[in-house]
């Protein structure tokens, strides 16, 4: 007698890849540890059942303290299992298999595979279809998982091996040569020069590409429910391809956009040397993922151009995050950025994320962080050396994957002189700053941004505005606007409410007196380069 190749291997449950090798010798399956097959299943007899080989599978016999098992839909107490079938005792599935078979039952089990043969083996009748049913959801279940088209044929191929005995399957072009039976299913069979089944399918209706599959099976073998699992798994596929490749091309619209409104806002910092300045700027700290400073006068736009830098690098598609010091009570700052655990606050009931969390792998702007607490100074500069951070109340501390970004219109290093600010936070944001200018070290800028702004706010006019008239761009170019771009831009707004005809007039503005610059220490330093 040769060496037995047949085993009993664990497709389903608690030791799934264990295997008994069958012989002619009587060996126990069970819970106990004098057990021959050790299965750790409490549904399981500590002796269950015998197996031993027979010319073309094995006999199964259930000892008589035990429950019976399910074979081929029914309740047995003795059975003949032939190669490839299932068995269930307890909450345990076993296949019989040939030696080199083993390696892909297991496999299938880790793709699911075995959830339709679980189901074979415990209903009669409908068997067939119900496998075929389970095969189709488990197809579509891994496909809505697939996120890119390079990974579709990878996807079916794992699926075809586990549930529709395939060895191969690749996308082809449509054949012309389809072939429309009377139970409607449309495919090309084929015998391959080793004696398989090749089954080529069409991809959705009317599509250019086909889905061929080489079966584990001779031709006499390959069934009816076969060939329409395989026709219905074209059908889904192509169904999924169709939305990947909409959705690529939505996405690469998408992206298009963004490059076109990222540009449009960067023209919107206007032309002159201090806003090109600017916009080298932008796109250097975008390539960084270190901390940045914007530094400059109230309304100059430094929290547009925290925007920009966000949406100009890798992280544009993750968050974008504010947390404004200046608008906030200062107990509540350090609650924005850390968040807080259930009744670590005055009034939480729940716990609540902070800034840092939400933003996830994106940007948070600390806008004005000149106005942060001391105490939260501290904790935001723990944050930025360990790249860690703790909840109110939490004790528990969390990764920390958010880009910092942070704006202020004070003098940090007088302040870190008077004890108002921490001298080490300074330094991790000062890795990259960046100075934002004022509009009168930039006064050409002025009309183009003017329009900008006049453009963005024409249809809530609610009237024709066919632009400035020459009286009013004098105006505009006369006033040293120390409230910078916000005072513009609420200019322009006023105007709209008050004015008449078709063009802005100089006395729609309010009083634009020309006042004397105030340039900080902040203000007059330049862009580094």
């Amino acid at each position: 007698m040769g060496q037995p190749t047949r085993r009993l291997v664990v497709a389903r449950g608690l030791n799934v890849g264990a295997q008994l090798i069958i012989n002619h010798d009587a060996k126990m399956v069970g819970r106990a540890r004098d057990a021959n097959l050790i299965l750790e299943d409490r549904a399981v007899s500590r002796h269950h059942f015998h197996v031993v080989a027979t010319e073309h599978g094995a006999r199964v016999h259930v000892c008589s303290d035990a429950a019976p098992l399910l074979h081929a839909g029914r309740e047995v107490r003795e059975a003949v299992v032939k190669v490839g079938d299932s068995i269930v005792v307890g909450d345990t599935v076993l296949v019989l298999a040939e030696a080199q078979e083993v390696d892909d039952v297991v496999q299938s089990s880790a793709y699911g595979g075995m959830i339709a043969n679980d189901v074979r083996t415990l209903l009669t009748g409908a068997a067939v279809d119900v496998h075929g049913l389970a095969a189709v959801f488990a197809l579509d279940e891994a496909l809505r998982a697939v996120d890119d088209l390079a990974s579709v044929e990878a996807t079916i191929l794992a699926w075809a091996k586990a549930h529709a005995e395939c060895r191969t399957v690749e996308l082809v072009p449509a054949s012309e040569d389809y072939v429309s039976s009377r139970d409607g299913m449309t495919m090309l069979q084929t015998i391959t020069t080793d004696g398989r089944t090749r089954i080529v399918v069409p991809v959705h209706g009317g599509s250019t590409r086909g889905l061929a599959f080489t079966t584990r099976l001779p031709p006499k073998r390959v069934t009816d429910s076969l060939r329409r699992l395989l026709v219905v798994a074209g059908r889904i596929c192509g169904s999924r391809l169709e939305q990947l490749t909409t959705l690529a091309t939505v996405k690469e619209d998408c992206e298009s956009f963004r490059r076109q409104a990222v540009g449009s806002a960067r023209a919107f910092l206007g032309s002159s040397s201090r806003a090109m300045d600017l916009t080298r700027a932008i796109s250097r700290l975008a390539v960084s993922v270190d901390p940045v400073l914007l530094r400059g006068e109230r309304g100059v736009g430094k929290s547009f151009v925290a925007r920009l830098i966000h949406e100009s690098g890798s992280r544009r598609e993750e968050p974008f995050r504010v947390v404004s010091c200046a608008a906030l009570p200062p107990n509540r700052v350090e609650v924005a950025l850390f968040g807080h655990e259930r009744r670590s606050v005055s009034g939480a009931v729940t716990a609540q994320p902070g800034g840092l969390e939400t933003a996830r792998r994106g940007s948070l702007l600390i806008d004005e962080i000149g106005e942060l607490p001391l105490a939260s100074q501290i904790a935001l500069l723990r944050t930025l050396e360990q790249n860690r951070f703790e909840r109110l109340g939490s004790g528990r501390s969390f990764p920390c994957t958010t880009r910092i970004l942070a704006t202020s219109n004070l003098d940090l290093e007088t302040m870190v002189v008077q004890g108002k600010f921490v001298a080490e936070l300074l330094a991790h944001l000062s890795v990259h700053h960046t100075v934002v200018p004022p509009l009168r070290e930039r006064s050409e800028d002025v009309v183009a941004l003017a329009e900008r702004a006049l453009l963005d706010l024409m249809p809530s006019a609610g009237r024709r505005i066919d632009g400035f008239a020459p009286g009013a761009l004098d105006a505009l170019r006369g006033h040293a606007w120390p409230g910078n771009v916000r005072e513009l831009r609420n200019a322009i707004e006023r105007a709209l409410i008050v004015g008449q005809g078709h063009l802005i007039e100089a006395t729609d503005f309010p009083p634009l007196g020309v006042v004397p610059p105030v340039i900080s220490g902040v203000a007059s330093r330049k862009i580094p380069a």
